[in-house]
């Protein structure tokens, strides 16, 4: 699993992508960005196979972060290709 964090002064964004639920993810705080125990206000990318490509979470994060960096969409793309989507084991259930 990758994860790359940013912050500024009104969001804290961690996206990456999760190799044993074949997704890319998205979790972004706002509001009290330093309290380690709160829930994300957004969380994208949860379920097995939910965000199959980085661009749209990339562009819900820019919304919040707007100067993430450009090379991010290939960062991703890296993570994806040094660890490659794990198969669903079988009798996996959909929420």
């Amino acid at each position: 699993m990758s994860r790359h964090d940013y912050r500024n002064d009104a969001a804290r964004v961690s996206i990456g992508w999760d190799a044993p639920l074949a997704t890319f993810f998205l979790q972004v705080w706002t509001g009290d960005i330093d309290d380690e125990d709160a829930a994300p206000a957004i969380w994208l990318g949860g379920f097995y196979g939910e965000a199959p490509q980085p661009d749209p979470l990339i562009a819900v994060a820019r919304r919040h972060i707007p100067d993430l960096p450009a090379t991010l969409h290939r960062q991703l793309t890296v993570d994806r290709l040094g660890a490659p989507a794990r198969p669903r084991r079988p009798g996996l259930i959909d929420p």
